[in-house]
């Protein structure tokens, strides 16, 4: 059990210094049941318009059943992995064992105005498992601006509105745990398929007052 908060405090600290900040509530932390782990990254298109540079992601996590999320929030301070359309972070926390669904993604960015606050729909119902002593690598997701078009100007710019992308990266982010995290070398990295993922899940659907 100790060992459990111990190593989830670590992720928590580390996530936050490298641009994530991961947010395990007491209640899921504290359970005493076996534990795996999660991993996979947030990051953001670079490209204008549709950059997300501008926008702070929270992917909210829960186990299936209840309601307490675990957040992990992009907060964009450092990338672990940088090209020309796209640049992000790896997260990593050790979680009990059992279903979990990606439940919300919320979105914080700038029209340009005003600061925009967006989310999508509530209970996604992504799905995927956490399995002993193994880690559940769920993929890369990256946010990009929704374009706006100037009436003034006739020219597209980012709206501050999010759009998720998700695919995989399996071995960058698998090299990059690997040398984040080398006591975790030795477990079975494992690319899962998020069941009743769809794109449009991923994107604004509201603005949040």
């Amino acid at each position: 059990m100790k060992r459990f908060i111990t190593l989830t405090l670590c992720f928590v600290i580390w996530g936050c210094s490298s641009g994530i900040y991961i947010d395990v509530p007491e209640s899921i932390a504290n359970e005493t049941s076996d534990t795996g782990y999660l991993a996979g990254s947030l990051g953001v298109t670079t490209l204008w318009p549709s950059t997300g540079e501008g926008i702070i992601t929270t992917l909210s996590i829960r186990p299936v059943g209840k309601a307490e999320e675990i957040t992990l929030t992009n907060t964009q301070t450092k990338s672990d992995f940088e090209n020309e359309s796209d640049k992000g972070q790896l997260f990593v926390a050790e979680l009990p064992i059992g279903q979990y669904e990606i439940n919300q993604v919320q979105f914080k960015g700038s029209n340009g105005r005003k600061t925009v606050r967006s989310k999508s729909n509530q209970d996604l119902a992504i799905y995927f498992d956490i399995t002993k002593d193994e880690v559940t690598y769920i993929g890369q997701f990256m946010t990009s601006s929704l374009v706006a078009n100037s009436q003034l100007w006739n020219t597209p710019y980012p709206s501050g509105f999010g759009v998720i992308h998700h695919s995989y990266a399996t071995t960058r982010d698998h090299e990059i745990m690997s040398e984040r995290f080398p006591d975790l070398k030795t477990l079975s990295f494992h690319e899962v398929k998020l069941q009743g993922f769809d794109t449009n899940k991923l994107a604004s659907k509201a603005i949040e007052y």
